[in-house]
């Protein structure tokens, strides 16, 4: 079976590392990342590049090599400037880019074209030309090309409208919706067919990002407006758009964008990937969506992981409060007992356990095939007389791991960093 070659850029980016992990476990899938700026992305991704900013002289050069080098025959672009940038250009260079039809990405861009595109339609907020021609206060100034709702600024007065349009680039004026907003996640297939409408609320928001999410009830006037933007632009593979309730509780758009974002999350949770989705659409599939409505909310947290400036060969694992906790196998531990062995680490267990550690192994359906070998201890021998260098040593216990870095001066680690190691 043929895969799909996928690179996704910017990889770093919230949206960048969703799409890895919607599509990291897929057969159909062979996944790379390239970003123009050290980093997450360069841990998410196994197979990774840096690229130059598409601002550079010599970003098509090195970026349509890097396409050929790689053979990649998809890319999902994750920031609005890039799609509108690689829409007109990628096509020359041998790759198809996700939804990447080039007058959809220029209307999605700034949302005074998509106004404007849209016209005199109902969902449409008003917009005002000039800080003269304002009749309803308070008014909105946003930047033209912005995402997220950042920059964004409520202003109720002719002066302050003033100051905010000289500290705004580009601005927009708009009219002030007061309600709640909502973004709606879709897909269309390469039939042109909306196969997917979405919507879900924005309850807690973290630099632009929705970290509280809920998945919300079907909304005709929603889907009008979708099945709208959808008849009117050439669209294919995710995308979304985002509304809020004006002053009568009516909905009004805020912004498209013709990319994945970074909450839909919650759909693939409830057996909706996008991501892939548009995989299989570009492999010329049909696609039913399968979806499970008791997923409801979805929250969302910054995580951490730490680069370890330290090549190794072994880990060396305790077994008591740190691969168990109260007899059961700890979860931590074990993914990331699982994670060294696909990153080809040998794994060893020293223990001190009081009775027969095989036997307690097998009491926590933990394999003792995991470890290359396992060491039993007398109470008073020293665990770096059987750790094989270089190595890395983990284990709750801090006299025990005060005596290995003393002994060995290698990396040693409580059970507090097993989730902040090798994502």
């Amino acid at each position: 079976m043929s895969r799909v070659r996928v690179l996704v850029f910017p990889s770093g980016s919230e949206v960048g590392l969703e799409i890895a992990q919607a599509l990291q476990g897929s057969v159909h899938v062979d996944l790379y990342g390239a970003s123009s700026r050290c980093d997450h992305g360069a841990l998410a991704f196994v197979r990774h590049a840096e690229v130059p900013n598409i601002a550079e002289l010599d970003f098509d050069a090195r970026f349509a090599r890097l396409l050929s080098e790689w053979h990649i025959d998809l890319v999902f672009s994750t920031h609005d400037s890039v799609q509108e940038y690689l829409a007109p250009r990628i096509g020359a260079w041998g790759a198809s880019l996700v939804n990447g039809d080039s007058e959809a990405a220029r209307l999605a861009r700034s949302k005074s074209a998509t106004y404007r595109f849209f016209g005199d339609l109902p969902w449409v907020p008003r917009t005002y030309a000039g800080a003269g021609l304002v009749d309803n206060w308070p008014v909105v100034v946003k930047p033209d090309q912005g995402q997220g709702g950042q920059g964004v600024c409520l202003v109720h007065t002719p002066v302050e409208l003033t100051v905010s349009l000289g500290s705004t680039r580009q601005p927009v004026i708009c009219e002030y919706l007061p309600g709640a907003e909502l973004t709606v996640d879709c897909f269309t297939d390469r039939h042109g067919r909306l196969l997917y409408l979405g919507p879900r609320s924005r309850e807690r928001i973290v630099g632009g990002i929705a970290m509280c999410t809920r998945r919300m009830g079907g909304d005709a006037q929603v889907r009008s407006i979708g099945e709208a933007i959808n008849r009117c632009l050439r669209l294919r593979g995710p995308w979304f758009f985002q509304l809020k309730r004006d002053a009568q509780g009516d909905w009004k758009l805020l912004e498209m964008s013709c990319r994945l974002s970074s909450s839909s999350v919650a759909q693939r949770a409830a057996g909706v990937n996008l991501a892939l989705m548009a995989v299989q659409d570009h492999m010329g599939r049909d696609l039913t969506v399968l979806e499970d409505p008791r997923v409801l909310r979805a929250e969302r947290r910054l995580t951490t992981s730490i680069v370890l400036d330290y090549d190794f060969d072994t880990a060396c694992f305790d077994l008591d409060d740190t691969l168990l906790c109260d007899g059961i196998a700890n979860p931590s531990a074990m993914r990331l007992v699982y994670r060294l062995l696909q990153l080809g680490k040998r794994l060893v267990l020293l223990t001190r356990h009081p009775s027969d550690p095989l036997l307690t192994l097998e009491a926590a359906h933990i394999p003792a095939t995991l470890f290359e070998r396992i060491v039993h201890l007398r109470q008073s021998e020293p665990k770096s007389a059987h750790i094989p260098l270089p190595a890395i040593f983990i284990d709750n216990h801090f006299p025990e791991r005060i005596e290995v870095s003393r002994s060995l001066r290698i990396p040693v680690f409580n059970v507090d960093a097993l989730d902040l190691l090798f994502p």
